[in-house]
């Protein structure tokens, strides 16, 4: 996540020598004896002994081969001796004040933790110490000559901005190690003034004296940082280009003379910078350029090669493997929690500065956009029949003994045991491209080997790890059948083979027409039961599981049931997806009430809420089992508050629509007004400059998502967002705002101008979007948020989705992150994470619903029409306001120097010489303006004609009539009755009968001359 990430990384050496014969000794010989250690591990049978460590950094001790340490966050620290069993030796800050490795990590660490760490900010009352790294390195000097030192990397961090890495050295891995010192600072500022961030009264000014970046610049080493692109425009740090300073990661190069150390988190991607071997000092590039392979290199930073943009990825670690002779990137996408949907994403190189590239072919240093598309995800959230279920494994780092054995160890949270985590390894094979694939199963040091085709051939549980990049959501455990004639049946279709390797069988597979190769391998379940297993990767970046599994009828059905309970929702608004065939077993349905949810899963939201029984019946050959499903289908949703523009008062106060459920104004703050737009009349205004935050943008009312449920929340506007406004910049966004922070703090909900959706309030989502719209126009955006995620929409039409358990956001306590607490709500600006005000955007019709809107309703809403009784929509545009042209109305195109207008479908529109437009039948036209100079201009015009130019009706006195053109997406702008005794009409359109009579209400498309008169004829009797 922002605010923590978590990386390891480690090289493992090890040696059966003396301790002075390390002193020089170059790394091929510290690992020579450790092939041994690795090899002979015992098979591990029995219940396995746990430990819990965050960010587990993997670590063989070259004076004690086998002996192997994971040291991680929070001053954790086990060690094992078969990579299987593990012993906890310090529990997250069990004993700061004497901690086995850090000894008094107050004392020790006080120089890093005068910038971050240590009670300040997000470690208020506390620590945030985290993600060490640790290596041993024979060319470190001592001051008294002697070479050779474990050399300890770590993160202290006081915000998701904030944070540096430090170092510290000893002559044993398990103790006595001392600071030396502080290499990478982040979250610095340029403004010319004091500022501060988080629960913090530190000055972040990068030329106080606790930062060294004034003294490197001062000596020579560094360009001047005042002009360092990590700096915005008004000087506040930029996430989107500069790193977050955690997780480092420490590695030699092949040759075992380069030190390397890489890091980073979300925020500007991750950055590698080479160290001095001799002293760990980071050698900094000190100016800005490119490098030889493309990458960009920052004077302080050092090289950038993933990420960015502040998407997700942190925690690298990277391992260089001398039988591929590749240099293999790991990092971690996602949200460390449960619900955050953390996964290991890889990469390779030739080169270790890159670039580095995944399965598909795709670049690392390119995935500060859409990352989910790059890195082959290792592992996702997964279950198997009668086992655990598994979420969140990530933030590993990765072990090849001499002898060629891989190995991953991760951090593994669990489907039922809320935040828990533990330690995880599983041993890794190269597959025939050389990609390392992950084993199924845990390492119990089974060891690979050749297997009969009796043995592969049969039913698998499988799975597909996909390439979301953020999703928690359990994934689908599907059955196939690998077939003795090489194909693919059940659940997925497709063909297989297997080849003999030197140790190995591998396995490819093609599925809809990916490749995936692997290997067989022969393990332990998590019921101890030996068990069949592959494991591939895909050209497109997609890993694949199978675990062999016997199918009776009963446990067909048992199973279809487990298939159910991850996939049945227990609350919605959406249509629902029932299957009738799981895995061969069939499947029929039966709704207790089948208006609100039909037996093919159709929803219909009624006023209120309504719980459901769905009973599934399933069956397979004798057996034949039931349950039942309840499902909450939430109401129609109401809009909170919304504002059309159409009202103002002096005082800057902007009325509600009459169908708000607040009956609460806006305020005008700042240059936002309300002005006249040709295409949509009022509408609201915001200009802001580059470096305004907070200071243009309408306030919406501080209780607008006070009370929101688990039915989620919905976000609805037309905005017209000009090129020069940030991409970041917030369309809307409500966060909690306090004097302290008057620029916002968790929690936070916002859709940004390049539509990215967002929430972190206990629980995370970012919702991207493939489609981030255009730019001078008007364009509909809606933004929904329940309890399954988020997703954007654009002109009525979904352009992203981001599935993921969000209800930890809706559970509404005082004093928490909930979403309920959010009390700071805006439009036209974003200012928590020190982005500008929009400088020039536009908006219209801007609601907020009590409901996750489905995608029918928002295509409603967008179309102009009623979505239900309770819900109106936006209400039509007048049509003075929408540029649509109805049959009659004079219109006339202006341009500038327009010498020529020619119409390029005559059939819906003509157009003379002076540019007057006459609508002929329904349909989009383009008008093109030829100028003087040349040069074209396109207009776009819709035109629409009412089915009827005289309505005729009869009203009884007392009476009344809605004038309503539904055939139109437009309303007229006006009505006028000629004899009011007959019949009045209000603003609205409707027709009141008053007196026995006949009268004419002249109901006007447009303005001024430009309109035109369609005609309602009404008899009143009595």
């Amino acid at each position: 996540m922002r605010k923590k990430a978590v990386r390891t990384i480690a090289i493992a050496m090890t040696a059966a020598v003396t301790a002075t014969a390390f002193e020089g000794a170059p790394l091929n010989l510290l690992t020579a004896k450790a092939a041994d250690a690795s090899t002979n591990l015992p098979k591990v049978t029995g219940k396995i002994q746990r430990a819990s460590v965050h960010d587990p950094s993997i670590f063989e001790d070259p004076k004690n081969p086998g002996t192997y340490y994971a040291f991680g966050s929070h001053l954790a620290t086990a060690k094992t001796t078969d990579l299987a069993n593990w012993t906890q030796i310090s529990a997250d800050y069990a004993n700061a004040d004497n901690d086995p490795i850090y000894g008094n990590v107050k004392e020790n660490l006080k120089e890093s933790f005068k910038w971050a760490g240590y009670h300040d900010g997000d470690a208020k009352n506390g620590y945030a110490v985290w993600a060490p790294d640790i290596i041993y390195n024979p060319q470190y000097k001592w001051e008294d000559g002697s070479k050779g030192a474990y050399m300890l990397y770590y993160c202290a961090s006081s915000t998701w901005r904030r944070s540096c890495i430090g170092y510290m050295v000893s002559k044993r891995p398990d103790g006595d190690f001392k600071y030396v010192d502080t290499i990478m600072y982040s979250g610095f500022t340029n403004t010319g003034k004091p500022e501060y961030d988080g629960n913090s009264t530190r000055d972040t000014t990068w030329t106080n004296d606790y930062l060294h970046l004034k003294k490197l610049v001062d000596q020579g080493v560094i360009e001047d940082m005042s002009t360092d692109k990590c700096f915005k425009a008004d000087g506040t740090w930029d996430n989107n280009y500069a790193p977050n300073a955690i997780d480092p990661g420490i590695f030699f190069d092949k040759n075992e003379q380069k030190l390397y150390m890489v890091y980073g988190s979300w925020s500007g991607g991750l950055f590698m910078l080479e160290l001095d071997p001799t002293t760990g000092e980071a050698i900094y590039p000190g100016k800005d350029s490119v490098d030889e392979n493309g990458n960009t290199v920052d004077r302080y930073f050092g090289t950038h090669i993933a990420g960015g943009n502040h998407q997700s990825g942190e925690g690298p670690y990277i391992q260089y493997d001398k039988t591929t002779d590749y240099y293999y990137l790991y990092e971690t996408y996602g949200g460390l929690s449960a619900s955050g949907g953390y996964n290991m994403r890889l990469f390779r190189s030739k080169n270790p500065m890159g670039p580095y590239v995944d399965a598909a072919g795709r670049e690392a240093r390119n995935s500060g956009k859409n990352c989910d598309q790059y890195g082959i995800k290792l592992i996702g959230n997964y279950q198997f029949f009668n086992q655990p279920g598994y979420k969140s494994a990530g933030h590993n780092s990765a072990l090849v003994t001499e002898d060629g054995n891989h190995y991953l160890i991760s951090h593994q949270r669990f489907a039922d045991r809320g935040e828990t985590h533990e330690l995880r390894v599983r041993q890794q094979f190269m597959n025939q491209d050389g990609w390392p694939v992950t084993a199924v199963y845990e390492n119990r040091n089974e060891k690979i080997s050749h297997y009969d085709d009796s043995e592969v051939y049969g039913t698998y549980e499988f799975i597909n790890h996909g390439t979301s990049a953020t999703s928690g959501n359990m994934l689908p455990t599907e059955s196939i059948q690998l077939n003795p004639d090489g194909t693919i049946s059940g659940d997925e279709v497709g063909t297989w083979k297997k080849e003999d390797a030197a140790s190995c069988d591998y396995v490819t597979v093609d599925i809809k027409g990916v490749t995936y190769k692997g290997v067989f391998y022969k393990q332990e379940n998590d019921n101890e039961e030996e068990t069949m297993t592959f494991t591939a990767i895909g050209n497109n970046n997609e890993s694949i599981w199978g675990s062999k599994i016997e199918l009776t009828d009963e446990n067909t059905v048992d199973r279809a049931f487990t298939q159910l309970d991850k996939q049945m929702p227990t609350d919605t608004r959406e249509n629902i997806t029932l299957p009738t065939n799981i895995s061969g077993a069939t499947v029929s349905w039966k709704s207790s009430d089948s208006k609100v949810i039909a037996n093919d899963g159709t929803v219909k939201s009624a006023k209120d809420d309504k719980v459901v029984t769905l009973t599934a019946t399933i069956k397979k050959g004798d057996i034949t089992k039931k349950k039942d499903y309840k499902v909450t289908v939430y109401k129609l949703p109401q809009v909170i508050t919304g504002y059309d523009f159409e009202k103002t008062t002096k005082d800057g106060k902007v009325p509600s629509i009459s169908s708000s459920i607040l009956k609460e104004d806006a305020t005008l703050v700042g240059n936002a007004k309300i002005e006249k737009d040709p295409e949509r009349g009022n509408i609201l205004h915001v200009r802001s400059n580059a470096k305004d935050l907070k200071v243009n943008y309408l306030s919406l009312p501080s209780d607008t998502l006070q009370n929101v449920t688990g039915a989620g929340y919905s976000v609805s506007m037309w905005a017209n967002i000009s090129e020069d406004t940030a991409e970041h910049s917030g369309l809307f966004e409500a966060d909690q705002s306090t004097p302290d922070k008057p620029l916002g703090q968790y929690p936070v909900t916002r859709i940004g101008a390049n539509l990215l959706g967002r929430i972190n309030a206990v629980s995370y989502s970012d919702c991207i979007p493939t489609n981030t719209g255009k730019r001078g126009v008007w364009e509909h955006v809606t933004y929904t948020v329940s309890k399954n995620g988020i997703k954007v929409y654009l002109n009525g039409e979904l352009i992203a989705t981001d599935k993921k358990d969000l209800s930890a956001c809706f559970e509404k306590a005082p004093g928490t992150a909930c979403i309920q607490n959010s009390n700071d709500v805006k439009v036209g600006s974003g200012p928590i994470w020190n982005d500008e005000d929009c400088r020039d955007t536009k908006f219209d019709d801007v609601k907020v619903y009590n409901g996750a809107l489905t995608g029918e309703e928002v295509k409603a809403i967008y179309e102009g029409k009623d979505v239900t009784p309770d819900v109106k929509p936006a209400k039509k545009p007048t049509a003075s306001k929408s540029g649509v042209v109805i049959k009659g109305m004079k219109y006339n195109i202006k341009v500038k120097d327009a010498k020529k207008f020619i119409s390029l479908d005559p059939s819906i529109a003509k157009v003379n010489g002076h540019g007057r437009v006459t609508p002929i039948k329904n349909g989009d036209v383009v008008i093109r303006v030829i100028k003087k100079n040349g040069k074209t201009v396109d207009k776009k015009l819709r035109v629409e004609v009412p089915n009827e130019k005289y309505t005729r009706i009869t009203l009884k006195v007392g009476e009344t009539y809605q004038i309503d053109y539904p055939e139109l997406s437009v309303r007229p702008d006006s009505y006028k009755s000629n004899k009011t005794k007959v019949a009045k009409v209000n603003k609205d359109g409707v027709i009141t009968a008053k007196g026995k009579g006949t009268a004419i209400v002249n109901v006007y498309f447009g303005k001024g001359d430009k309109k035109v008169a369609y005609k309602v004829s009404l008899k009143v009797t009595k």
